[in-house]
């Protein structure tokens, strides 16, 4: 067991071609529902598996868009990463596209 760099609730995560795993969108404190998710998390983390205990986590550069409740993350053919949030209270929807070096 390891401990994540960054708390988060609500994250997303994309299997890689690799075998790593990108960890995205969340908050830091709170929970789902009613709004009560707080502080969203703007750092992206690669999970390596594979490294040793303590080197398995790296921050990615930061986001400017907060992405916490109905967020989603998935893998496009091209290896790009399709990020999608929508929420329904705020009628808000933001769409990004996050590109990755692997």
């Amino acid at each position: 067991m390891e401990t994540m760099p960054l708390a988060r609730v609500m994250g997303d995560m994309v299997l890689l071609p690799n075998g790593n795993i990108l960890i995205l969108n969340g908050a830091s404190s709170g929970t789902a529902g009613w709004d009560l998710g707080r502080n969203p998390v703007l750092t992206p983390l690669i999970y390596r598996p594979n490294n040793p205990t303590g080197l398995r986590f790296e921050a990615q550069n930061s986001s400017s868009i907060p992405r916490m409740y109905h967020s989603t993350a998935i893998l496009l053919r091209d290896g790009r990463i399709l990020l999608v949030e929508a929420i329904p209270m705020r009628t808000i929807i933001s769409l990004g596209l996050f590109f990755l070096l692997i």
